[in-house]
């Protein structure tokens, strides 16, 4: 198992460039800042996780003033649901103690059963600050030498998006926006038979299932930094009181393969379950497999007779709450 002295010969011998900064043990992020460790914007906080069946885990590494729950990083992740790992494992798998996860430590995953996931900010940012598989120091390197010197490993690392998305209402006034963000997804409306368009769009809006009142739908935009990046139309109590419909979803082209989609539907459902309702229905437009395996990996089965209309066929789905 590497520590401190053997992950900094590692470095080394890669060739990769870093920073070392020795201080005394940290074991919170709040710790951290109190040793003054520097570049404290680069700093990151890492979670060791696991199913709930063992069978996979993961190292979630993120900027360390971010706040996200197990549920968003198990939508993400596209996991069961997931929770801490065990202090036992830690040491066993990763060969550290508590207060000094890093990502190096999946260099010392022999089996490597541990998937690292990056936070795409940190990606982003260009470089990390991470413990040398000790809280008494802190090596910064540059991100994608960190990514590198573990695939090189053979460990399983995944880049995701773990941004916080701010949910809103949509209105006409976001209809630009809206527009936008349907038209990066040509694969559906080749699918749907009918292009985007400011005015169908409105419609959308605005349109409701037979029977229901306005204030049993809403359209939500989810932002992340003030960009429009998915939309969610729902319709609660529809068709029946126990049920809520999903009339659309939408996620920026340019962002699909992050788990938005997942996140944003996890969250819808778990609002929908304190709410008390017992199931959610929506439709598939057939031949949209994509669309098809997305809605079946969160649990929705095929439920009724297919649809007919004009442009396709609707294949109703279903779960339970």
């Amino acid at each position: 198992m590497r520590g401190k002295a053997e992950t900094l010969e590692l470095l080394d011998r890669s060739g990769i460039a870093y920073e070392l900064y020795e201080h005394e043990a940290v074991r919170t992020v709040e710790q951290a800042r109190a040793a003054g460790i520097p570049h404290p914007e680069l700093a990151a906080k890492n979670l060791f996780l696991r199913d709930d069946r063992h069978r996979a885990h993961y190292l979630v590494c993120l900027p360390d003033d971010r706040d996200v729950s197990l549920r968003e990083v198990q939508w993400c992740l596209g996991s069961r649901r997931l929770s801490f790992a065990s202090e036992g494992e830690l040491g066993s798998m990763l060969g550290l103690a508590p207060g000094s996860v890093t990502p190096l430590g999946a260099l010392n995953d022999a089996a490597r059963r541990v998937t690292v996931a990056l936070d795409r900010a940190l990606v982003d940012a260009g470089r990390v600050t991470v413990h040398p598989c000790d809280n008494r120091a802190t090596v910064l390197l540059a991100t994608g030498d960190l990514i590198a010197l573990l695939r090189a490993h053979g460990s399983p690392v995944r880049v995701v998006d773990l941004a916080p998305l701010v949910p809103r209402a949509l209105s006409g006034a976001d209809l630009p926006d809206l527009l936008a963000l349907c038209e990066s997804n040509p694969d559906y409306y080749g699918h749907y038979g009918e292009p985007p368009t400011l005015a169908n769009l409105a419609r959308t809006l605005r349109e409701l299932p037979p029977g229901c009142r306005g204030d049993q739908k809403t359209f939500i935009g989810y932002f992340d930094a003030g960009a429009l990046v998915a939309a969610l139309d729902l319709v609660r109590g529809y068709p029946d009181e126990e049920s809520a419909y999903i009339g659309l979803l939408m996620v920026d082209g340019a962002r699909r393969g992050r788990g938005i989609g997942g996140r944003v539907v996890g969250g819808v459902l778990d609002r929908l379950r304190r709410e008390g309702f017992s199931r959610v229905r929506l439709a598939c437009i057939e031949g949209n497999e994509p669309a098809r395996r997305f809605w079946s990996r969160l649990g929705f089965a095929p439920a009724g007779r297919p649809a007919v209309t004009p442009r396709y066929v609707a294949i109703p789905m279903e779960r339970s709450l």
